[in-house]
C-alpha cells in the first residue's frame, strides 16, 4: 500500500516539476548554501524596452548580501538585433 501511494505521489507531482508556467507568488528554494546556485527566469520582449520595473522580495539568512540581479547583464533580442542598456538612469 505504501509503494502504491508513493508512486502515485510522484506520477502526480512530476509533470509539475519540468512543465513551464506562470511563476507569480511561488518561491525558489534551495537547500544547502551555495555560491553556484541561481535561477535564471526569461521574459520574452515583444518589442525594444522603454523603461522596467523589477519588484523583488525575498528572504535569506546568508550573512554576506545577496545579488539578486546583475544589472550589467540587462540585454535583450528582438529579431537577430541584441539592445544593450549600459545606464539606467541617465
Amino acid at each position: 500500500m505504501d509503494k502504491l501511494l508513493l508512486c502515485l505521489l510522484v506520477v502526480v507531482t512530476l509533470p509539475g516539476a519540468f512543465s513551464q508556467g506562470n511563476t507569480y507568488r511561488k518561491a525558489f528554494v534551495f537547500p544547502t548554501e551555495s555560491d553556484t546556485s541561481y535561477v535564471t527566469l526569461f521574459a520574452p520582449a515583444q518589442k525594444p524596452l522603454k523603461a522596467f520595473t523589477v519588484c523583488l522580495q525575498a528572504y535569506t539568512d546568508l550573512t554576506r548580501p545577496p545579488n539578486f540581479l546583475n544589472w550589467q547583464d540587462l540585454k535583450y533580442e528582438i529579431r537577430g538585433e541584441v539592445f544593450l542598456k549600459n545606464q539606467l538612469w541617465p
